[in-house]
């Protein structure tokens, strides 16, 4: 009779607690992953174009759309030289493309992206990748320069004939 006893007791406990899984809330697990790839044209881009980056985002855990917010950050060296942030909409997973304008005054190097994303809760993921910017290409300045000393010494040309025939 003690074996039924404990044996009761035991499947009572074991009843309490699986009904205790299911009543009382758990602690939601927030599992998400995000990823950051600059497509091979744009791993190089000149000072004051448009940097093209593709933000992958995998939040299996969220059943509705849910707004995450985005900060993205240019930095050379640890230090920032471009901040921009947005919001967006996402369900269980999402992949976009996305641009940053690089400013006119960066300096040739290498430079990283960081992509930061967040809720207004305690959700937080950070991801960040390379990419180079290069000078300014000033050969068309240089070749503007060199046609108009061509045209010029066209002209100079035309007028020492000019002068000569005017002299006959």
């Amino acid at each position: 009779m003690k074996f039924l006893t404990n044996k009761k007791l035991s499947l009572n406990l074991l009843l309490i607690f699986i009904l205790a899984l299911f009543l009382f809330p758990r602690s939601q697990i927030l599992a998400l992953s995000a990823s950051v790839h600059v497509p091979e044209k744009y791993t190089d881009v000149l000072a004051g174009e448009r940097f093209y980056f593709e933000v992958e985002i995998k939040y299996p855990e969220n059943i509705s759309r849910k707004d995450l917010r985005l900060e993205y950050d240019i930095k050379k060296a640890g230090e920032i030289i471009s901040q921009s942030k947005f919001l967006k909409a996402v369900e269980t997973q999402a992949s976009f493309m996305d641009y940053v304008v690089i400013p006119d005054s960066a300096e040739a190097g290498l430079y990283e992206i960081v992509v930061k994303i967040s809720d207004y809760q305690a959700l937080s993921e950070e991801t960040s990748t390379s990419f180079n910017v290069k000078s300014k290409d000033n050969s068309l300045f240089y070749y503007f320069l060199v046609l108009l000393g061509a045209i010029g010494v066209f002209g100079v040309f035309v007028v020492i004939e000019i002068r000569k025939l005017s002299k006959d």
